[in-house]
C-alpha cells in the first residue's frame, strides 16, 4: 500500500521540481507549464470521490489493479507527448487514474490497522511515501539535465508492474460488497469544475490577462462552489459531504490538510527557482533544495506519527507548525543574502517541523470518525490537498509573472498558512482513548 502511494508522489515531486526545466524543453512560459502539474491534481481530485464506491462494487484489489493500468498507459502517453498542449490532456488522463492510488492504499491501511498502532503504521507508510519528495526532484532533474524528459514519466512503468504484483498477492477483502450506490454526478460536475475555474482565473491573472477574462473565471467558479454545497447539504451521498464538518475535530483536520497541500506544492515549485536565483546552484543542482526538504519531512514524520499514538496530534501539529512558520520566516529574510548552507538548514528544519503536521493529522483522523463514514472522511482529505496544491503551483506561477521576489513572497504566504494550522490545531484530539 505503501508504495502504490509513493508512485503518486513520486510522480509529482519529479515532474512539480523541473517545471522551469520542462517549459525550455517545450517552449512555454512558467504561467503556461504550472497546468501540467495543476491539471494531474484536479483531474485526480475528480476521481479520489470514486475510491469508496468502486471498491464496493469490485473489491480493493481489482480497483488498484484498474488504476494501476491505467496510470502505466497514461504515463507512456506522458513520455510521447510532443508539446505542451498534449502533455496536459496525457497528464489530464494520468491523474485520473493516479488519483485512486493514495487514498485507496491508505483508507485500506486505516481499515485494517488496529487503534493504538494507527500513528505507528502511518509513519511507517509516511517513511516509504515520503521517499518521493527525496529521491523524485534528484531523479527529474537528471533526467532533464541528460534530454531524457519522457523518462520522468516512462519510469512509472515498471514501478506499477511491481505494485500490481504486490497488490494481486497481498490486498486483503478482494471481493466485492455489492454497494449499488450512485455516484454524486452533479457533484462531479460542480466542485472540480468550480475550483478550477478558480485556478484558471488566478494564472490568467498573473498571466497578464484583461480583467473581464479574470472575472468571468472567478465569478463562474465561486456560483459552481456555491451549487455545490447547496447541492451536498441535500444529497443523500454526496461527492464531497460537508455536513461531517459539524465534527470539530474533522473540521480541523480539513484545514490543516488543506494548508499541507498548499504549502508543500508552493515549496515543491518554488524551491528551484530559490536554488537557482537566491543561492546560485547550477542548473543541475536546482532540485538539491527540494530533496533536502524531503529529507526533513522523511525523519519527521515518520517519528512523529509513532508519538502521536501516545500524545495525540494536537501537541505535535501545533509544535511542528510553529517551526514551519519560524522557519518561512527566516527564508523569507534571508534567502537572497546568506550561504547558501546557511539556507538550506533552514529549508531542512523547516522539513522537520512540518513533517510532523500530516502523519498525525492523518492518524487522529481515524479516531474521530465514525467506522461508516472513514471513506468519505478519507476521500475529503484527500480532495483538499490536491485542490490546495493545485492552488500553490499556481500562486507561484502567479507571483514568477507579477512579484519582483516571488521567492520570499511565496516562503511570506507560508508563513501565514503554517501559522493558521497553529491556530486550528486546538480543535484536533488530544490524547487519544483507544478504542475501536
Amino acid at each position: 500500500m505503501a508504495l502504490a502511494a509513493f508512485m503518486a508522489v513520486l510522480t509529482g515531486t519529479t515532474v512539480t521540481s523541473t517545471l522551469e526545466a520542462l517549459g525550455a524543453e517545450l517552449g512555454a512560459p512558467i504561467s503556461g507549464v504550472v497546468w501540467i502539474t495543476v491539471v494531474y491534481l484536479v483531474a485526480a481530485s475528480a476521481a479520489v470521490p470514486l475510491v469508496g464506491w468502486l471498491s464496493a462494487r469490485w473489491g480493493p484489489a481489482r480497483l488498484l489493479q484498474a488504476a494501476l493500468v491505467g496510470f502505466a498507459l497514461s504515463s507512456l502517453l506522458c513520455g510521447f507527448a510532443w508539446d505542451l498542449n498534449s502533455l496536459v490532456v496525457f497528464r489530464a488522463v494520468q491523474g485520473l487514474s493516479g488519483g485512486l492510488l493514495e487514498p485507496a492504499a491508505i483508507a485500506v491501511v486505516g481499515l485494517v490497522t488496529p487503534a493504538d498502532a494507527l500513528g505507528r503504521v502511518m509513519g511507517l507508510v509516511s517513511l516509504v511515501i515520503n521517499v518521493g519528495p527525496v529521491a523524485g526532484p534528484l531523479i527529474g532533474g537528471a533526467l532533464v539535465g541528460a534530454g531524457a524528459w519522457p523518462w520522468i514519466f516512462w519510469l512509472n512503468v515498471p514501478l506499477a508492474v511491481l505494485v500490481g504484483l504486490g497488490a494481486w498477492r497481498l490486498v486483503p477483502g478482494t471481493r466485492s460488497t455489492g454497494d449499488r450506490a450512485a455516484v454524486d454526478v452533479r457533484g462531479l460536475l460542480l466542485l472540480p469544475p468550480g475550483f478550477v475555474l478558480l485556478l484558471l482565473g488566478l494564472n490568467r491573472a498573473g498571466a497578464g490577462s484583461g480583467a473581464p477574462t479574470v472575472a468571468v473565471c472567478v465569478l463562474l467558479g465561486l456560483a459552481l462552489l456555491a451549487g455545490y454545497v447547496r447541492h451536498a447539504l441535500r444529497a443523500p451521498a454526496p461527492l464531497l459531504d460537508v455536513r461531517l464538518l459539524r465534527i470539530p475535530s474533522f473540521a480541523a483536520a480539513l484545514g490543516v490538510m488543506s494548508a499541507v497541500g498548499l504549502v508543500m506544492y508552493t515549496q515543491l515549485t518554488v524551491l528551484p527557482a530559490l536554488a537557482v536565483r537566491s543561492i546560485g546552484l547550477g542548473p543541475g543542482w536546482q532540485a538539491f533544495p527540494v530533496a533536502v526538504l524531503g529529507l526533513g519531512l522523511m525523519i519527521s514524520m515518520t517519528s512523529s506519527g509513532r508519538v502521536s499514538d501516545t500524545t495525540g496530534p494536537r501537541i505535535l501539529v501545533r509544535g511542528g507548525a510553529s517551526v514551519t512558520a519560524a522557519a518561512a520566516i527566516l527564508i523569507l529574510a534571508g534567502h537572497a543574502r546568506w550561504p547558501a548552507a546557511a539556507v538550506l538548514a533552514v529549508v531542512f528544519l523547516l522539513g522537520l517541523g512540518f513533517g510532523a503536521v500530516a502523519a498525525p493529522t492523518f492518524a487522529g483522523l481515524y479516531r474521530v470518525l465514525p467506522r461508516e463514514s472513514m471513506a468519505q472522511g478519507t476521500a475529503a482529505l484527500f480532495i483538499v490537498v490536491q485542490l490546495f496544491a493545485s492552488a500553490g503551483v499556481t500562486l507561484v506561477g502567479f507571483l514568477t509573472a507579477a512579484s519582483v521576489d516571488p521567492v520570499g513572497t511565496a516562503y511570506g504566504v507560508v508563513a501565514v498558512a503554517a501559522l493558521l494550522v497553529v491556530a486550528a490545531a486546538r480543535l484536533l484530539p488530544g490524547r487519544p482513548t483507544l478504542t475501536r
